[in-house]
């Protein structure tokens, strides 16, 4: 009975107000958000195919608000 009542008193002096079994979870959740971040950076930084702010000329948006406004 005394080592249960030791492993009790620890376990209510914890400060830890995150229990140790979602460490796992955030460790998971912590890769996913950063492997989507580095993914999402290389796609806009690196990919010759997106025209975001290059090429400007070849984008269709600015031809469709100078129609709009003409009508």
């Amino acid at each position: 009975m005394r080592p249960t009542q030791l492993l009790l008193n620890q376990a209510k002096k914890s400060s830890s107000v995150v229990p140790l079994e979602l460490t796992p979870l955030f460790i998971a959740m912590g890769a996913a958000v950063a492997s989507a971040s580095y993914f999402t950076y290389k796609k806009f930084a690196h990919d010759r195919s997106l025209r975001i702010t290059k090429n400007p000329e070849l984008s269709e948006v600015q031809k469709a608000i100078d129609s709009e406004k003409s009508q």
